[in-house]
């Protein structure tokens, strides 16, 4: 692997990556978002759903936060872990509670929860990327009290999105390119014809007789070529690039999530 040394600006810590490393999302603000759509909803006569926390609080960047790599050990246990292996709903709480809304309540619910406003908030972030959301209802109230406005929101919001999603850019480095091939020989020798983990996974849920054998090749096969290591070395690379090249964006949504975080802080302790 290339060596970095701590003369790197990128590496020893530049305005925007120092920022970033101090988080770009803060799980505690989607908490206090949603309990602040709640209160709303709620004066406005109607239910709103427990909404659960984060897992975690991705995206998260700088140091970019990976999945964890798969334990030999435990794939020759249990297999893939059930989080792997069970397919996430793709509809949430809050979608979950208008749909069980009889017709004329679920047409009110979405009034109040979004507004009429459509999407007349609109900013233009690093990148030329665009993006918009309304600043209506009880959603656009909460973001305009803790982040001061909706746009204030998208910024933050977007910019650790944006950062994040420069990590896909890894599976084009060249070390990590090696390391596939490199894996995809291991698993064949294995018996197992797939050329990246996510192909092992996919094949144990048509076949979930095999699961621990797959699992167990898939997690042999990823630390005989450091391939999660590799990945995720490149991917940090790549992510702290965007930041530095972005500053001037990252510095402002890390100030305006710091904001954030105080303004939240400040009506909890009135609450």
């Amino acid at each position: 692997m290339r060596g970095r040394h701590d003369s790197d600006p990128i590496r020893a810590g530049s305005g925007p990556v120092r920022a970033a490393d101090g988080g770009l999302r803060a799980a505690a603000l989607d908490v206090a978002e949603n309990q602040l759509i709640a209160q709303c909803m709620r004066r406005a006569g109607l239910s709103y759903p427990d909404v659960p926390p984060p897992r975690d609080d991705r995206p998260v960047v700088g140091l970019v936060r990976a999945s964890a790599p798969l334990r030999v050990e435990d794939a020759r246990r249990e297999g893939y872990p059930d989080s792997v292996m069970i397919a996430a709903s793709r509809q949430g709480p809050v979608e979950a509670h208008a749909d069980a809304l009889p017709p004329e309540s679920r047409e009110r619910f979405h009034e109040v929860l979004r507004g009429d406003t459509g999407t007349d908030v609109r900013v233009t972030l690093a990148g030329g990327f665009e993006t918009a959301a309304s600043s209506g209802g009880c959603v656009g109230s909460a973001r305009k009290e803790l982040y001061g406005s909706v746009a204030n929101f998208l910024t933050v919001f977007y910019t650790a999105e944006l950062a994040q999603r420069q990590a896909s850019g890894a599976d084009r480095d060249q070390e990590v390119v090696a390391a596939y091939e490199s894996y995809a020989q291991c698993m064949g020798v294995k018996g197992h014809r797939v050329a990246a983990p996510a192909e092992a996974i996919a094949l144990a849920k048509k076949h979930p007789s095999e699961e621990v054998a797959l699992a167990t090749a898939d997690a042999e096969c990823r630390a005989a070529t450091r391939l999660h290591e590799l990945r995720e070395a490149a991917a940090d690379r790549i992510v702290r690039r965007w930041l530095a090249d972005n500053e001037g964006t990252v510095v402002q949504a890390h100030a305006l999530l710091v904001e954030a975080q105080r303004i939240s802080l400040s009506s909890n302790h009135k609450r």
